[in-house]
């Protein structure tokens, strides 16, 4: 589980998205939307649908399809905080978000790749036998 690259990146982004998840508990936003997203448990989602795709490593296209899931759910997060980008105030919470949402998508399309690459890998091998 742990020797291919797509479970380091899946790994990665589940540490990110802790770290996420600490601070959104920690501080608060302005933002309507993002506030709403933030009382609705909008940071728990993401790290418990990371840890299960990386414990889906058996059923590749099911890991795929979840990865894609939650890079649209990254997508959202960082959509919600945009309205509160500004970097005249400083680098605040809006701006960590955005950030950690940025490079979380980066991460799980790589691993959403490595993954549709192992699995065409194991679809050639069972090819030829």
């Amino acid at each position: 589980m742990i020797q291919r690259i797509q479970s380091l990146y899946i790994i990665v982004s589940f540490v990110f998205s802790c770290v996420l998840l600490y601070f959104s508990l920690q501080l608060s936003t302005d933002l309507l939307w993002a506030g709403f997203y933030q009382l609705n448990y909008g940071f728990w989602i993401i790290p418990i649908a990371i840890i299960t795709v990386l414990f889906l490593f058996k059923k590749r296209p099911l890991q795929s399809l979840l990865c894609l899931l939650i890079l649209f759910l990254h997508v959202l997060q960082g959509a919600f905080f945009i309205p509160g980008f500004d970097f005249s105030d400083g680098f605040d919470f809006d701006e960590f978000v955005i950030f950690v949402s940025l490079v979380n998508i980066v991460l799980l399309w790589l691993a959403r790749r490595s993954i549709r690459k192992d699995d065409d890998l194991v679809r050639s091998v069972d090819r030829i036998r």
